[in-house]
């Protein structure tokens, strides 16, 4: 059985093996043909040593997958089916749901995209924040530098996690994102900074005395403690005595 190795020869190296080391190495064009789950390929081979050799890029653009590139004397492969998007403060971007970007804060305008491919515009709440009563979570993904002093790493932002740097300044109701945590109504997937949810609190929180432990108001940001309505959003741990409506 002839071994096959992915290899990238360029012609100096060719050049050297039929050359000054052709005794040790001899080279052959690739007698065989090459198929690509099952479709047979046009794809230019080199035989050295019992063992097949292609172009790095002849394979790329065969079988897909990656990208092959040469940039600053560097051989570069790139993995990622779409570049990720460069940072920017100007104009509308597109966030994908819980997918890390190294990004700004979501902005009035940005158009996210759900795990169905839904995709929504997203826009001020009645209450003056972002994304309120869509049913998303924007900022989560974003890329949090976290850890102190010289121990810092970067990590996704997730749901109920706080960032650090506060290099994303303020949220959408202007209070700085390091001095508040992410959280995400776990019922709804409505994600908001603590700050914004504080607003939404002041407006929403219903009046009336909840009737039993864990019973959800019916927009589902709020269950009934025994004592007060409390967030979801805010204590995610107490999923489990939840009563959905």
């Amino acid at each position: 059985m002839k071994r096959f190795t992915l290899g990238f020869i360029i012609g100096g190296i060719i050049c050297s093996a039929l050359t000054g080391f052709a005794v040790e190495y001899a080279v052959t064009a690739n007698p065989f043909p090459i198929k690509v789950d099952g479709v047979e390929k046009s794809i230019e081979g080199y035989n050295i040593n019992d063992s097949t050799y292609f172009k790095l890029r002849d394979i790329a653009d065969a079988v897909g997958g990656f990208t092959v590139g040469f940039t600053n004397n560097t051989i570069t492969i790139s993995t990622q089916a779409t570049p990720p998007e460069p940072a920017n403060t100007d104009g509308a971007i597109t966030i994908y749901e819980g997918q890390p970007r190294d990004n700004r804060l979501a902005k009035e305008g940005d158009i996210f995209v759900k795990a169905d491919g839904t995709e929504i515009v997203l826009a001020i709440g009645p209450h003056g924040v972002l994304g309120e009563g869509q049913g998303v979570a924007p900022d989560v993904g974003l890329m949090d530098e976290v850890g102190q002093g010289d121990a810092k790493f970067t990590a996704p932002l997730e749901a109920n996690g706080r960032l650090i740097t506060g290099k994303y300044g303020p949220d959408s109701v202007g209070k700085e994102t390091s001095d508040t945590q992410y959280q995400v109504n776990i019922l709804t997937g409505e994600g908001h900074w603590s700050s914004e949810w504080a607003v939404i609190n002041d407006y929403t929180r219903p009046t009336e005395t909840g009737t039993e432990v864990g019973e959800i108001s019916a927009d589902k940001n709020y269950f009934w403690n025994s004592l007060t309505w409390v967030l979801v959003a805010e204590h995610p741990e107490y999923s489990d005595i939840f009563k959905v409506n």
